[in-house]
């Protein structure tokens, strides 16, 4: 074979094996331009399967509404309801939010509407729901640690959108004024608390153990509180 024909041919397969790579380079980014697109449809698919759901449930409450009411007008009694004729709470939302019974303040006659935390349209309102369970939770996983000889726990456990997650003990008040999404050093969903007695911060307000600042934010918005201060943050503004 001549050295021209060799050339040739060597030169084909590189050729091939460039055009092969280039082809692999364009479909790998053609995948990556496309996952953002394929999660936001699967985020939208989520919060559409989780408002039919919820739908669905205000609707039953509704039918029992106009037949009779409920007897104390409570929210547990519509929450219990609820759970009947939708065989659960907890998993009402597809995708595990967490689903709250809020008073209805826009002048319905009904007297109570049913919101999920991760999925509802209202984000300030998602998040003070949030942000006042999560207290609650780690009101009740303080005692739970005291009770065990911890005073000062490090960290508490509670349970939102069908994750554990974890609150941590701090010594002064954290940068939180908005949600993790626009905040530096956060992210996702957090939680933090200050107990009396630990440091400095809320010294001599109150049993030493107790809680006296909780700071709680999504993506979207926060939610600070103080024992002597009530409800502050972007959530409530």
């Amino acid at each position: 074979m001549s050295s021209g024909r060799r050339s040739k041919l060597h030169s084909d397969r590189g050729m091939s094996w460039l055009i092969a790579i280039l082809l692999l380079a364009v479909l790998v980014l053609s995948i990556t331009a496309l996952i953002p697109t394929y999660r936001r449809y699967q985020e939208k698919g989520k919060t559409v399967a989780c408002a039919t759901a919820l739908d669905t449930a205000r609707r039953q409450l509704a039918s029992d509404f106009m037949v009779g009411g409920f007897e104390n007008g409570k929210a547990e009694e519509a929450k219990g309801f609820v759970s009947k004729v939708m065989n659960g709470w907890d998993d009402l939302c597809p995708d595990y939010g967490t689903v709250y019974i809020v008073q209805r303040t826009d002048g319905s006659p009904m007297d109570w509407d049913i919101v999920c935390g991760l999925h509802g349209s209202d984000k300030k309102l998602c998040t003070r729901l949030n942000a006042d369970n999560v207290l609650e939770q780690l009101r009740e996983a303080l005692a739970g640690a005291q009770a065990n000889g911890v005073q000062y726990p490090e960290s508490l456990t509670y349970t939102l959108h069908g994750k554990t997650r974890t609150a941590y003990l701090v010594d002064a008040p954290t940068k939180l004024k908005r949600g993790t999404a626009t905040t530096d050093d956060y992210e996702g969903i957090v939680a933090f608390y200050s107990l009396v007695g630990h440091s400095d911060f809320g010294a001599g307000e109150g049993e030493d153990g107790a809680l006296w600042y909780f700071s709680y934010a999504d993506e979207a918005h926060c939610a600070n509180w103080r024992a002597d201060d009530g409800w502050t943050g972007d959530s409530y503004r």
